[in-house]
């Protein structure tokens, strides 16, 4: 390799773990690493730096995919070819192939996330053969296998032109470069409350649409720039929005403010987040953060292409991608997470706040949040509740068919509707939202308030209500416990008596899980509404406090009124406001969030604690690992942005 690497190094890792990076619990090691040279680099395997890693097997066995049979392809002519293809298995379901392909998804998750990068080239070499893979928010494109004794200019000319193309086809993003050595950064770290040794780098954010009409710059794609750190490493998907929030600093005004680095969905019918914000400000919606910049980034890689390949002639199987765009804004505050309460009185009030924003949202400008979580409720230091994330939002009224690339639907899966888990085809409505908003205070009072909960109830609890999932006919689906249990009213833990402080949290919970229930109890029959019908028109007077009681109690009058009022506008934040608002309820000032201890999860099978540790090794895995953790992250309440679906395709070297 090395004579066609110029400006390269070419290092073998195999060996040598790398360090502070971890997927699965496991350290990842790549075979063959490349590093610019003079770049710095320290450690034998650093994924900050590593421009392209090749995985290496010796036997054919390890292939992670299959091609076809040319003989039988040569046979095949117009429809004939492409049922066939259309039926072909391309990923291998053998435990070699199924490692061999977790192990290139975590090496290309790990390089995509450690790096400012929207893409990135690995190669697969599995004995005297090789492919060469394309790795971006979509998924990957896979070429046919070729034996590279006999066509060693295939990957010659390949490692030739990666070395001297430009750092953007290469795949890393330009739009964020590294503050100068000379820049005094101490202030800065002081301001973002960051050690002072941290590294800092520009980030360019555009402006949106609105504000470029009203610029006098003729260069209306030019970007604003914030200083900031390196982000978190993302979600453990690769495809999908894999999104990232951080404080960073903007120079220009001398204040901290909050950066949202995303992969938008690429869709005609899904608006920018920052025309929303535009819109919900518009409309004075209350409690939503005020909008700074932000629009798509503009350059090569910055849209997602592997979903163009999807119809192409060789693709085998029937795979399903999304085109994602990288987007990124500026929002005008800094909040903490809502698992960072500082009391309970504030996790409530948060809720409450969030709660009203929905509201008005719908009822006003019109519009569905579609993804109401713990990660997008955030608090001020005024205590404020914001509901963030409009980026999945649509218009109220609208229909539009359930995504692929998400769960199920919009939403984060431990906070999703049982309707919405048990149903990939329910189209999400208003209550299933509000059913969210239940879901969101239920998980953050017992995963992070103190209870009379041991630690293993507490983690028998969560895993069984939140993070239920069973396969149906190829498709993912749950909601029967959170169903099951709303309808008999035994939603929260049996074990749970108080929580530690006294805090009156306890029976607004056991108050405001029943009028959810109506949407999962057997509607009355046939009978029951001919008797309603019946004595409803027999009535002359139905304003009549008599007869509209009597109308209110037959069974189709008291299942009717169950669900208007569960439609009824501000029912559930004025519930809840009744609660902070009671002189004769004591609520605890400090009693903040707390890590609480989990226990292990006992039901688990020998084979599911093993994949839930090294979901690497199987793509089924992946993709269940993608969708819906097992249990969310205990600082971030990440979300799973996206699943795995038909995560590589094939295509032709030639």
């Amino acid at each position: 390799m090395k004579p066609f690497t110029p400006g390269f190094e070419v290092i073998d890792t195999s060996q040598h773990p790398s360090s502070g990076v971890e997927y699965g619990g496991f350290k990842l090691r790549p075979d063959v690493a490349l590093y610019p040279k003079d770049c710095g680099r320290t450690k034998i395997t650093d994924f900050e730096l590593m421009a392209m890693f090749l995985e290496v097997k010796s036997l054919d066995k390890h292939d992670a995919f299959a091609d076809p049979p040319q003989d039988t392809l040569s046979k095949l002519l117009g429809e004939e070819l492409d049922i066939f293809l259309n039926n072909w298995k391309f990923e291998c379901d053998t435990t070699n192939g199924m490692l061999t392909r977790g192990q290139m998804i975590a090496y290309a998750l790990t390089q995509i996330g450690c790096q400012f990068r929207q893409f990135a080239f690995s190669v697969a070499i599995i004995g005297k053969h090789a492919r060469i893979l394309r790795w971006d928010r979509g998924g990957a494109v896979v070429t046919e296998r070729f034996d590279y004794t006999e066509q060693p200019g295939l990957l010659a000319d390949f490692f030739w032109r990666f070395s001297l193309a430009s750092a953007e086809r290469m795949g890393l993003d330009q739009s964020v470069t590294e503050v100068e050595a000379d820049f005094d950064t101490l202030e800065i770290c002081t301001k973002l409350k960051l050690p002072t040794s941290t590294k800092l780098f520009y980030y360019g954010v555009p402006d949106d649409d609105i504000s470029r009409a009203h610029r006098d710059d003729p260069d209306l794609t030019a970007l604003y720039r914030y200083i900031g750190p390196r982000p978190h490493f993302p979600s453990r998907s690769l495809i999908g929005r894999a999104t990232r929030s951080l404080p960073v600093y903007d120079p220009v005004k001398d204040r901290v403010v909050y950066l949202k680095d995303t992969w938008r969905i690429d869709s005609n019918d899904m608006q920018k987040e920052g025309d929303t914000y535009r819109q919900l400000h518009g409309y004075q919606v209350p409690h939503i953060a005020p909008f700074e910049r932000g629009n798509d980034l503009e350059g090569h890689g910055s849209r997602t292409v592997t979903h163009e390949y999807v119809e192409e002639s060789w693709v085998c199987g029937m795979p399903f991608a999304t085109g994602h765009v990288h987007y990124r804004m500026v929002l005008g505050v800094v909040g903490r997470e809502l698992s960072i309460f500082r009391s309970t009185y504030e996790l409530v009030s948060a809720v409450a706040d969030a709660l009203e924003a929905h509201e008005d949202a719908y009822h006003k400008a019109g519009i569905l949040h579609r993804d109401v979580s713990v990660g997008n409720l955030i608090v001020t230091d005024d205590g404020e509740g914001l509901l963030i994330d409009w980026d999945l939002c649509r218009k109220r009224g609208t229909i539009q068919k359930r995504r692929h690339d998400r769960t199920v639907s919009g939403g984060t899966w431990q906070f999703m509707s049982a309707a919405l888990l048990s149903d990939p085809t329910k189209h999400q409505d208003f209550e299933d939202d509000l059913e969210s908003f239940l879901h969101v205070l239920t998980w953050t009072a017992i995963r992070y308030c103190p209870s009379n909960l041991t630690a293993q109830e507490r983690s028998s609890y969560l895993s069984l209500i939140f993070d239920e999932v069973q396969e149906k006919n190829g498709v993912y689906v749950g909601g029967d416990c959170k169903c099951g249990r709303l309808v008999r009213n035994t939603y929260l833990p049996s074990e749970l008596v108080a929580f530690s402080a006294g805090s009156p949290l306890l029976d607004l919970l056991r108050e405001i899980n029943p009028p959810f229930a109506v949407r999962y109890q057997v509607p009355p029959s046939k009978e029951d509404f001919h008797t309603y019908e019946t004595t409803r028109t027999s009535v002359e007077d139905l304003t009549t406090p008599f007869w509209a009681n009597i109308l209110a109690g037959l069974t189709y009058g008291q299942y009717q009124q169950k669900l208007e009022n569960l439609k009824r506008r501000s029912w559930f934040p004025l519930m809840i406001r009744a609660y902070l608002q009671n002189p004769d309820l004591t609520w605890p000032t400090d009693d903040k969030a707390e890590r609480l201890p989990l226990g292990a999860k006992s039901t688990a099978t020998k084979r599911q604690k093993a994949q839930n540790s090294n979901r690497i090794n199987s793509q089924d895995a992946a993709r269940a690992h993608s969708r819906f953790p097992g249990e969310l992250d205990d600082t971030a309440g990440q979300k799973s942005t996206a699943k795995e679906n038909r995560l590589v395709k094939r295509r032709k070297v030639a």
